[in-house]
């Protein structure tokens, strides 16, 4: 029996609040085994994405209608469900929401707990523009209700960035983020491109920025379909890929024939841009540590044509540990993730302050392991895709103080407030020829 979008969805949030998986995996598993239609497929992401993005909100709005609050159940999960309808999917029938939500629940055998999802429901429809009108008030006076992130992360941000910008980074941490495309020129001209576009309906909006001018930037408005069945695709003629992160690549200035080691390089975002720098000349070893991620990274090179990179699992093996066998490295660090909170649902609820302590320790680590391989006189670049000084200037300042011969040439933090991108940070060090 084929199930029903809500089905789809209610099961994706059970799977996800027990912690299995991240909510993008489980989508794309639910996603790939349904024949549903575009429109619905379309559908269950918007659910899932968005009581995700509202949990916060959502168990407000809960808390206050119920006389007893159901604790973490698959009710509470069906009531986020229906109320995310309610308030947010305008296009979707307030009457219809409910009804069709109530029996999802009896669907997925919540007989018992159906009335009790019933009188909820109907409860917030006939005061809905109440809630509503409070939502807008909780904007500025409780910004971490109204966007729902946790409050401690809120009250670092506000101390970071000031109480305006931080309530402007909650705001875009909840907006659906926009999807942006490089031409690959490895793979045929920007004339091909263009006409690949138009004849499959690809709508987009050439864009500019000052750390990403040496390449051709697209904001996608729609596909047709899913990018990846596009032939455009498939000849390897764009990327997908956020500005925010090429400005590590800008940085580090990749040149035809140099040496270049890409260290946590999955899914090859920036080692395949770096490839079309060096006009596809020299060497890029590209190494990261996971074997899921690396078949993507091996995957992206080969449809876009990349021929000058080879892919490890181990640094030294590619290197066989000689040390200043590189002319420039990049380290695209694991981090916390702040900076792309609206591609990546998961991360505002994992994220703990014992976590980045973790993750800077890691960093640390990282960095200095790499710093070793680097030429006299090269060039040592850092990024990450966190917006916490921790993991970025003060991981770098502290390497610095360790490391004399090296010397800070350039830093720039993106800032999604300040430059409208996903958050990213890029240091760029020079390591100094000996006297």
């Amino acid at each position: 029996m084929q199930q029903k979008p809500r089905q789809i969805a209610a099961r994706i949030l059970f799977e996800w609040e027990a912690g299995n998986q991240f909510a993008e995996s489980l989508l794309r598993e639910q996603l790939s085994q349904s024949s549903l239609k575009p429109i619905d497929r379309h559908m269950v992401q918007e659910m899932v994405f968005g009581v995700i993005r509202n949990m916060i909100l959502l168990d407000k709005w809960i808390d206050e209608k119920a006389t007893r609050p159901p604790g973490k159940t698959r009710a509470r999960t069906i009531l986020r469900l229906g109320l995310y309808q309610i308030a947010f999917m305008d296009r979707i029938p307030e009457h219809a929401a409910v009804h069709e939500t109530v029996a999802t629940a009896r669907d997925l055998r919540l007989h018992s707990q159906s009335g009790f999802i019933n009188a909820i429901l109907r409860g917030f429809l006939r005061e809905k523009e109440n809630f509503l009108k409070r939502l807008e008030d909780w904007k500025t006076t409780q910004a971490n209700i109204a966007y729902s992130h946790p409050n401690w992360l809120f009250k670092k941000w506000k101390k970071q960035f000031g109480d305006i910008e931080a309530n402007k980074l909650l705001q875009w941490n909840n907006q659906i983020p926009s999807s942006y495309a490089r031409w690959n020129p490895l793979c045929g001209n920007l004339e091909e491109l263009e006409l690949a576009w138009n004849e499959e309906g690809v709508v987009r909006k050439e864009v500019h920025f000052p750390w990403s001018e040496d390449a051709k930037i697209y904001r996608i408005v729609s596909f047709p379909r899913q990018p990846d069945q596009l032939e455009s695709f498939k000849k390897g003629l764009f990327y997908l890929q956020d500005p925010s992160t090429l400005l590590a690549v800008n940085l580090i200035n990749a040149k035809p024939d140099e040496s270049i080691l890409d260290s946590c390089a999955a899914p090859g975002g920036k080692t395949c841009a770096m490839a079309v720098t060096m006009k596809n000349t020299g060497t890029i070893v590209a190494a990261d540590p996971d074997q899921g991620r690396l078949r993507r990274l091996c995957e992206n090179t080969e449809r876009l044509a990349v021929s000058n990179t080879t892919v490890t699992l181990n640094v030294s093996k590619a290197t066989h540990d000689l040390p200043s066998s590189f002319d420039a490295i990049l380290i695209d660090a694991p981090c916390s993730n702040s900076g792309v909170m609206r591609r990546r649902l998961d991360v505002r609820w994992r994220l703990s302050v014992q976590e980045i302590k973790s993750i800077t320790e890691q960093q640390v680590a990282i960095l200095k392991e790499n710093a070793n391989l680097l030429k006299p006189g090269g060039r040592l670049v850092y990024s990450t895709c966190s917006l916490e000084p921790e993991e970025n200037h003060q991981i770098v300042a502290q390497f610095l103080e360790e490391n004399t011969s090296f010397q800070m040439v350039e830093e720039k933090q993106l800032t999604p407030f300040e430059h409208g991108v996903d958050g990213a940070y890029a240091a760029k060090l020079l390591l100094n020829q000996p006297q």
